[in-house]
C-alpha cells in the first residue's frame, strides 16, 4: 500500500513561479529527474506531465511562469540530491498556494516506520518559501 505525502504552503500574495523555482534550485534542488525536465502546464484538466533534456530548463521554467497559465495548475519536479528524494511542486490557480508531494524516495520517519519526515522536507523548505509571504503550512500523510 502507497501513502500520499503532501505538504500545502499558503502565501499572503500571489507568488512568482519562476522565483520561487529559481529560489529551490539555487539552494540545490535538482530540477533533472531520471536525467530530465518533468514539469505540468495543465492546459486541459488532464494533469500530464511532459519532460525534456535539462537544456529546454529555462525555456519551461520561463513558460510555466506566462500569465496566460494563471488560472491553471503548472509544476515542476525537483529533487533533493542529498538525499536522492524530492517530489512535484504544483502551483495552483491564484498563485497563492503551492503544494509539493512528495513522490520520489519518501524518507521514513525512522527505518521501520509507515510514515514520512515531513518535519525533514519542512526544514528544508522553509526557510526558502518564509521570506516569499509564507503565511500557513499543511501537512498531511494518508494511507
Amino acid at each position: 500500500m502507497t501513502r500520499s505525502v503532501d505538504i500545502d504552503f499558503e502565501f499572503n500574495e500571489s507568488i512568482n513561479v519562476s522565483k520561487v523555482l529559481g529560489r529551490l534550485i539555487e539552494a540545490g534542488l535538482d530540477p533533472l529527474y531520471q536525467g530530465e525536465v518533468a514539469y505540468l502546464i495543465d492546459d486541459d484538466g488532464l494533469f500530464e506531465w511532459r519532460r525534456g533534456e535539462g537544456t529546454v530548463l529555462s525555456d519551461v521554467v520561463r513558460k510555466i511562469d506566462e500569465s496566460r497559465w494563471r488560472d491553471r495548475t503548472v509544476g515542476m519536479t525537483l529533487v533533493f540530491p542529498d538525499a536522492d528524494s524530492g517530489g512535484d511542486f504544483l502551483f495552483h490557480p491564484g498563485r497563492t498556494s503551492v503544494s509539493f508531494v512528495v513522490a520520489i524516495n519518501p524518507r521514513p520517519l525512522f527505518p521501520s516506520s509507515h510514515f514520512c519526515d515531513i518535519g525533514w522536507y519542512m526544514a528544508k523548505l522553509v526557510p526558502l518559501l518564509e521570506p516569499l509571504g509564507l503565511m500557513g503550512i499543511e501537512a498531511r500523510d494518508c494511507p
